[in-house]
């Protein structure tokens, strides 16, 4: 009896059993598809947002690329102003070579015409002489026709040195040579043996400058031009007054030998 209670509960909850398999079927087949539901929208989304993010990416290469090949362009036309920058500089370095040379050749030329100013001044401005013990100023045309005469006189050429020292003095009165152009106007004359005229114009320099270096020499050439016109007792008193008056002058050693000489000669 009991078993057959068992078999006839088994019975009544077959249905209930086969219900329940029956509804958990479809609680698990309706799992099931709501599982494969959301993994296909979680892929559907994962690729959705995968082509946003790709076309992003994209986007941004795209622009990247435009800023890259603005960049390319940016610098092939730095390249280019570089290029037209050295042609230029190039250009200007040539040009500053020639305008260097332009300049050099201008100094070149302004030195040489300022040298050639000075030259020119030069012999226009008075220049210092230093003769016979005494410094003075000189125009270079005045010392150019000083020097001519005594050069004249140097050569023997007496009468082209007298008519050049008469001519220099008269041109130049007050010149700082005229002691000097008196002591070779006296020699010149003396060349000439124009004797008198000679003791007159050294005469005329040991008045105007006693004390002149030629001063001496010059009393001593008095002594001679008087000893050549036979004027004895001229020309002794004349080299008594050298050795008086310049006693320490080699002109005063020469007229006390020749005093001496006289002496010792007899008196014919």
């Amino acid at each position: 009896m009991r078993a057959l209670r068992e078999l006839s509960g088994l019975k009544v909850l077959r249905p209930v059993v086969v219900a329940l398999a029956a509804l958990g079927a479809t609680v698990g087949a309706q799992a099931a598809l709501f599982g494969d539901d959301e993994a296909r929208k979680a892929i559907l989304d994962m690729r959705q947002q995968r082509t946003q993010d790709q076309d992003v990416l994209n986007a941004k290469l795209t622009t990247l690329s435009g800023q890259i090949d603005q960049l390319r362009r940016s610098l092939l036309e730095m390249n280019a102003q570089l290029e037209q920058l050295r042609g230029e500089m190039a250009s200007q370095r040539g040009q500053n070579e020639v305008l260097s040379r332009d300049v050099s050749e201008v100094q070149r030329r302004q030195k040489d015409l300022q040298q050639g100013i000075d030259d020119r001044v030069s012999k226009l401005e008075p220049q210092s002489v230093s003769l016979d013990g005494k410094t003075f100023q000189a125009d270079p045309e005045e010392k150019r026709q000083f020097e001519e005469a005594l050069a004249q006189l140097r050569q023997a050429d007496f009468a082209g040195g007298l008519a050049a020292l008469n001519t220099f003095l008269k041109r130049y009165p007050s010149t700082g040579y005229k002691e000097s152009a008196l002591y070779w106007l006296g020699n010149a004359y003396y060349g000439q043996r124009d004797y008198k005229q000679s003791i007159t114009v050294f005469r005329s320099l040991l008045s105007a400058a006693p004390q002149h270096a030629r001063a001496p020499e010059a009393l001593l050439s008095i002594a001679n031009c008087h000893t050549e016109l036979k004027e004895t007792k001229s020309a002794r008193k004349a080299l008594d007054d050298l050795i008086k008056n310049y006693p320490d002058s080699e002109a005063a050693l020469v007229a006390r030998e020749r005093l001496a000489s006289a002496s010792a000669k007899p008196k014919g």
